[in-house]
């Protein structure tokens, strides 16, 4: 058996490690600022992402480890005079080990997991350059990424518009990305696998729209939304799905538009030397799938130099409208897919981060373990996909300011 990858939207990208200070900075938003970066400024990030092996009393044979992805991240901004400024993200990941594949009924009806039999090994290259234009009051950017891997190819553009009016207590900014993918996978139609593709694309539009408001000299709220139209092969070309008593391939619709909602709320707490963050997400699309998140994060002072952030998340989704673990027969539509990340279910996740700022040097350690079950999903779950995550994730980061 050919080893599967998780494609087409798997858990959030383990690059996108979100660090905060203290300090006036601990009540801010991810907003636009009307400014360049006084100095230039580098980061580098470097984390270790490990799954959880499937457990034996819901697979099936001996395969049972899960993926494991290292990464490093290289990040930099320079400022180019006074209205100008250039960020460039580099970031290298390997990957190895094996994911589901297709899901079996076992002896009394409940589903069993089967695995790829095949370890793989897999590199991912993501480099993106950002230009943004500073103006009075306002600032202009521009972006261009390229990322791939073994049987991957993406290109993305985009534009954002951020605009602080001078002597008000609110910004608000708009975006706005295009994103064109092609996908190349591994022994696609051979003898083999003759149903695998060869190749196929897919494409992306995206926009949001933020406002920010400061509601008191220790509190601010952000409000934002986020639209998505996705169309070409959404499919995942290495999993399968059991129809009676054989597999066909993952069959998804060829179109998928999403449409989210963010609330960010920031308050300092100067007597306790801590910030509270609270943020929610929430998702709804055209394949039926709902999402909420609710975090709580909670950043405390050490001393003058060092800070600590705890934070606990919940996340839980409904399932896709043709998603089960098995089918007793092939709908009339054709669209099928067993796969977890279209299943229902919810999930908790305990993360912190310890960080020290020495001089022009930034130094941070953190870690984060997430657990998905089918009993943490709101309206509960009739039957739980065997494959549900468990991870661990590690990071490290260094960033240093040129003053």
């Amino acid at each position: 058996m050919v080893a599967t990858k998780p494609r087409q939207g798997g858990v959030a990208a383990p690059g996108r490690l979100a660090l905060q200070a203290l300090s006036s900075a601990a009540l801010a938003l991810p907003a636009y600022a009307a400014t360049p970066p006084p100095e230039p400024r580098v980061d580098y990030h470097a984390f270790r992402y490990r799954e959880a092996p499937l457990p034996r009393r819901v697979s099936a044979g001996a395969q049972r480890g899960r993926f494991a992805v290292d990464g490093h991240k290289l990040a930099g901004s320079l400022p180019l005079g006074s209205s100008f400024a250039l960020n460039a993200d580099l970031t290298v990941e390997t990957m190895s080990g094996a994911s589901p594949w297709f899901i079996t009924p076992g002896a009394s009806g409940q589903p069993i997991q089967v695995m790829s039999g095949a370890t793989i090994d897999d590199a991912r290259q993501d480099l993106l350059l950002a230009l943004t234009n500073y103006r009075r009051g306002h600032s202009l950017s521009g972006s261009l990424g390229v990322s791939e891997e073994d049987d991957y190819r993406a290109l993305n553009l985009g534009f954002e518009l951020g605009v602080e009016p001078q002597g008000k207590q609110y910004s608000y900014g708009f975006g706005l990305g295009y994103s064109a993918d092609k996908l190349f996978p591994t022994d696609g139609g051979s003898a083999a696998y003759p149903d695998r593709i060869s190749q196929a694309d897919k494409r992306q539009w995206a926009a949001h729209a933020e406002l920010t408001q400061v509601l008191t000299r220790q509190s601010v709220v952000r409000l934002g939304l986020v639209w998505q139209d996705k169309a070409g092969y959404l499919s995942d070309p290495y999993k399968r799905v059991f129809v009676q008593d054989s597999t066909v391939p993952d069959a998804r619709p060829e179109r998928r538009r999403v449409l989210a909602v963010l609330v960010n709320w920031r308050r300092y707490l100067q007597r306790a030397a801590a910030a509270l963050h609270l943020d929610y997400r929430g998702t709804r699309d055209d394949w039926k799938v709902q999402t909420h998140s609710l975090e709580a994060r909670w950043i405390q002072a050490l001393g003058a130099r060092w800070s600590l952030s705890s934070g606990l998340r919940y996340y839980t989704q409904s399932q896709a409208a043709f998603y089960a673990p098995y089918f007793a027969q092939l709908p009339v539509s054709g669209q099928v897919s067993s796969d977890y990340r279209l299943s229902p279910f919810g999930a908790m996740s305990l993360s912190a981060q310890l960080e020290t700022r020495r001089g022009a040097w930034d130094l941070g350690l953190g870690l984060e373990h997430y657990d998905a079950s089918a009993q943490l999903a709101l309206g509960g779950v009739h039957v739980a996909n065997p494959a549900l995550l468990r991870y661990q994730l590690f990071n490290l980061r260094v960033g240093y300011r040129f003053e």
